[in-house]
């Protein structure tokens, strides 16, 4: 896929929309971050939230050693928290968006960004240890495709960490930035999926009420807050949580995934 190819994809103008309007980097406290997050506790903003999701995905790992993708890196928050963990030379990101690359760059000195679609993975095989994906799968075409990819390009025994949302039937038929293949009805569905594409031990974890629901609950208080107060309109409260509202029925779970790629086969002497 060429550049122009993936420049032109419409759901990047959505997201460049969105992930750069004022109000939602407020959400963030003036950060890069862009995902729903996972709340442990009550206290945390969505900051907090967003860091702990990311700590939780690496917890998935048996170490943090070697080489790493970040798949749909978003706007570089994703990548610079792996700088925790992992020296800069050994981290990679790619992303459809060159507006949230170029900002990426700006968090993350010293990775390498580039401009790539999921589903057509521009590496030799076996190039990583690692592959992470936060929150971006489900818009993928398709995800099982992208599945096959992150497979073809870990090292083996290497792993796959992601977190994914798993939208109802109708939303996955009707919304423009969601794909009818890309349906799986549940969690064991979704280990199944991971199966099928060649991993070994696929686990999947739902934390639907630790992610999406503590999300929207948050953002919906925060935004009426704001509104009560007089620092936001009508038209931009209705703006802000038209496409949450939207979601709240088409969201069915938000899982944590992983699955290892099988150990190379032994050659016979």
């Amino acid at each position: 896929m060429d550049r122009q190819q993936i420049l032109a994809n419409p759901i990047n103008r959505w997201y460049d929309a969105r992930m750069y309007n004022p109000a939602f980097l407020e959400l963030y406290d003036g950060t890069e971050w862009a995902n729903f997050g996972y709340t442990e506790s009550a206290g945390d903003t969505r900051l907090q939230a967003c860091r702990n999701l990311m700590e939780r995905l690496l917890a998935l790992l048996p170490d943090k050693q070697g080489s790493i993708l970040d798949v749909a890196c978003g706007k570089g928050e994703t990548t610079r928290h792996l700088l925790n963990h992992y020296p800069a030379h050994r981290v990679t990101g790619i992303n459809i968006s060159e507006k949230q690359l170029d900002t990426a760059r700006t968090r993350a000195p010293g990775v390498d960004f580039r401009l790539m679609d999921a589903v057509q993975l521009e590496f030799a095989d076996a190039s990583f240890n690692t592959v992470i994906c936060v929150e971006a799968a489900f818009h993928f075409h398709t995800r099982q495709q992208f599945l096959k990819e992150a497979l073809r390009v870990l090292k083996p025994g290497g792993m796959l960490i992601l977190s994914d949302v798993l939208v109802s039937v109708e939303s996955a038929r009707r919304r423009p930035y969601h794909h009818e293949q890309n349906y799986l009805r549940d969690p064991a569905a979704y280990r199944g999926a991971l199966a099928e594409a060649g991993f070994d031990n696929p686990r999947v974890i739902d934390v639907t009420d630790q992610a999406w629901r503590a999300h929207f609950l948050a953002v919906a208080q925060v935004m009426h807050d704001r509104f009560v107060h007089g620092k936001i309109s009508r038209d931009e409260l209705q703006n802000l949580m038209g496409p949450a509202y939207e979601l709240a029925a088409d969201i069915q779970y938000y899982v944590l995934a992983a699955g290892t790629k099988p150990p190379a086969p032994r050659s016979v002497t």
